[in-house]
């Protein structure tokens, strides 16, 4: 198994209590709270993401003569597993993070 296909296996089992969370949520079931605990969902979305990024992401500074930065660029390799990954994980987090602020918000 290639090492980018790991890491996308970790980000899988990263995003499994935030999926759990949100899952048990709309479908109104109990489950552990060791399991839901906001460390381990935020932790593991922020893990998986990172985990991930860093398996697709290539950054490289191009410099000028006098040491100066000139240009940075950027470059996302297509591996298919690792981008699905992300996406998941930007969904995960985006529902996460709507609905504590639509739970916490009061208009004044």
């Amino acid at each position: 198994m290639k090492n980018s296909n790991r890491l996308a296996v970790v980000g899988l089992l990263l995003l499994v209590p935030a999926g759990i969370l949100i899952s048990s949520g709309v479908l109104k079931f109990d489950v552990p709270r060791v399991l839901i605990h906001p460390v381990a969902v935020m932790g593991g979305l922020l893990g998986a993401l990172v985990v991930n990024l860093l398996a697709i992401l290539r950054v490289q500074a191009e410099r000028e003569r006098d040491g100066g930065i000139e240009a940075v660029t950027v470059r996302i390799l297509v591996r298919a597993v690792n981008l699905a990954v992300v996406a998941i994980c930007a969904l995960l987090l985006t529902t996460v993070l709507g609905y504590a602020f639509v739970e916490n918000f009061q208009p004044r």
